[in-house]
C-alpha cells in the first residue's frame, strides 16, 4: 500500500497533502525523497500542502497517550510536521513549482490527492500502510474532494488557515473562556474575541500622549490614536501588565528608533527593569497624595533620569473595535477583551521634546482640550483632527472619567514636574 502511494505521488502533475504528522514519520523520509521532493525541482508539479495545527497535534498526542506501545508525543508529532515544511522550503528556493503551504485549524482526515486518485486515512490512525485508495464512484471520494476544495478556494474556507509563520492569538468566547489558538486575521468580522492591552501615558503635566497613525498602515491611516495598543502574545507572557511594557517599549522604543533614522534619542529605555509596575490605580481614599510612593522611588534620581511607573484599571472591558480599510473598502470590526494600563513618564517627556522627533508623530494635550478637538474635528490650528475609534470610545466613555481622574491627579500631586 506504502509502495502505491508513492507511485501515485511520483507521477502526478498536481499533489494537495492533507495532514503531515503521518508522512514526516523518520521512517518515510527516503520515499519522499525519492518520490516527492526530488521532483519538485522540475518545475512541473504543482502542490498544496495543509498541515496540522499545534492545537491538532495536541489533540493527537492525547488520543495515541491510551495504549503506552502507540504513544506519540506532543514534541514528535511537531518534529515530523516541521520536518515535512522544511524539507519542502528547500526544494521550492528558486524554482518554477507552484507551492502552497499553510496550516489548518482542525483537519478531520488525513488524505493524499494526486491528480484524481484519492489516498484516505483516519485522523487516529497513524500507519502510513492504513491509507486506503477511494474509487472515483465512492461518495466518500466525493466527500474529501469536496473539501480539499472548499479549503484551497473558498475565501471562508481559508479563514482559519494560516501560513507556517502566521502570527497566531489566543481566542476567547463571549464568556471570557479560551477555546483555542487561531491565525490573527481569523478575528475578523467574528465573534470570537482576542485578549489586548491599551495604555494610555501621561506626562507629568497631566497630558495625555496621543500618537498619528502612519498614511500607509493598515487600517485606520492617518489617525490620532490612543498611546499604546496591542494583543497577548501567548508565547511569551501570561500576564496581561507583561503585555502592557512590551507594547510600549515596542511602540516608543524600537518602532522609535528605527523610524527616525539612527537619531541618538528615544522616548523612552529599551530596559523593561526600568519600567516599575506598581499595581491597581486605585487612588479613592488618598486624593493627590496618592502618589507620593513615586517620590520615594525616585528620591536618589537625576532629574531626567526617573523611572516610568504604571498602573492598571481594575476593570476589564469587552469591546468592538471598528478598523477602517483605506480606499474607501469599507470596515472590519475586531472583538476584544482590554485590560487597560495607565503610565506616567519620567521629567523628560514635554511638548519641546516631542518635536525633536521628525518621523514619529506624538502630542500631548489636555484631555479638555483633546476632547474639544474631537467635537469639532479641529486641532488649534484649524487643522482636520481625525481620530480612531477606539479614540472616540475612549473619549466618550467611562474612560473619560478615568483619563481625568489620572490627569487632575498627577497635575496637583507633590510629584516631580
Amino acid at each position: 500500500m506504502k509502495k502505491d502511494i508513492f507511485i501515485d505521488i511520483k507521477n502526478a502533475k498536481t499533489v494537495t497533502i492533507l495532514g503531515l504528522s503521518v508522512l514526516g514519520d523518520n521512517e518515510l523520509k527516503n520515499e519522499l525523497e525519492q518520490n516527492f521532493f526530488l521532483h519538485i525541482n522540475n518545475g512541473k508539479k504543482k502542490c498544496s500542502i495543509i498541515g496540522e495545527s499545534d492545537n491538532q497535534l495536541f489533540q493527537y498526542s492525547l488520543v495515541t497517550d491510551k495504549a503506552q506501545e502507540n504513544r506519540i508525543s506532543f514534541e514528535e508529532l511537531k518534529i515530523r510536521r516541521d520536518y515535512f515544511f522544511k524539507e519542502i522550503d528547500k526544494v521550492d528556493k528558486g524554482n518554477n513549482s507552484s507551492m502552497y503551504k499553510i496550516f489548518s485549524l482542525q483537519i478531520p482526515f488525513f488524505a493524499i490527492k494526486a491528480d484524481n486518485q484519492i489516498w484516505f486515512l483516519p485522523s487516529i490512525d497513524f500507519n502510513i500502510n492504513s491509507y486506503q485508495k477511494i474509487d472515483s464512484n465512492n461518495k466518500l471520494y466525493q466527500l474529501i474532494d469536496s473539501y480539499i476544495d472548499y479549503i484551497l478556494n473558498s475565501s471562508l474556507g481559508n479563514k482559519y488557515l494560516s501560513s507556517p509563520n502566521a502570527e497566531l492569538l489566543e481566542m476567547f468566547d463571549q464568556n471570557k473562556v479560551p477555546r483555542g489558538i487561531i491565525p490573527r486575521n481569523s478575528f475578523y468580522n467574528t465573534d470570537l474575541y482576542q485578549y489586548v492591552i491599551w495604555g494610555l501615558v501621561f506626562n507629568r503635566e497631566g497630558k495625555l500622549l496621543i500618537h498619528k497613525r502612519s498614511a500607509n498602515a493598515k487600517d485606520n491611516q492617518s489617525m490620532w490614536d490612543k498611546s499604546i495598543g496591542g494583543h497577548i502574545d501567548f508565547n511569551i507572557e501570561r500576564s496581561t501588565h507583561e503585555a502592557a511594557v512590551r507594547e510600549l517599549i515596542e511602540e516608543l522604543y524600537t518602532k522609535e528608533k528605527k523610524e527616525q533614522s539612527g537619531h541618538a534619542f528615544s522616548m523612552l529605555s529599551e530596559d523593561i527593569e526600568k519600567v516599575y509596575f506598581l499595581g491597581d490605580w486605585r487612588p479613592d481614599d488618598c486624593g493627590v497624595d496618592y502618589l507620593n510612593h513615586i517620590k520615594l522611588i525616585e528620591k536618589n534620581k537625576t532629574k531626567g533620569e526617573e523611572n516610568w511607573v504604571f498602573y492598571k484599571n481594575p476593570k476589564t472591558i469587552t469591546h468592538n473595535t471598528p478598523r477602517l480599510l483605506p480606499k474607501k473598502a469599507g470596515e472590519r470590526w475586531l472583538r476584544v477583551i482590554v485590560d487597560s494600563f495607565i503610565f506616567i513618564t519620567n521629567t523628560t517627556i514635554n511638548d519641546s521634546y516631542l518635536n525633536k522627533f521628525e518621523n514619529s508623530k506624538y502630542l500631548l494635550v489636555e484631555p479638555n482640550k483633546l476632547k474639544t478637538w474631537i467635537e469639532k474635528g479641529l486641532d488649534d490650528y484649524g487643522r482636520k483632527f481625525k481620530i480612531t475609534p477606539d479614540l472616540k470610545f475612549i473619549m466618550t466613555s467611562e474612560f473619560r472619567d478615568l483619563i481625568d481622574n489620572v490627569s487632575f491627579t498627577i497635575k496637583y500631586s507633590d510629584i516631580r514636574k
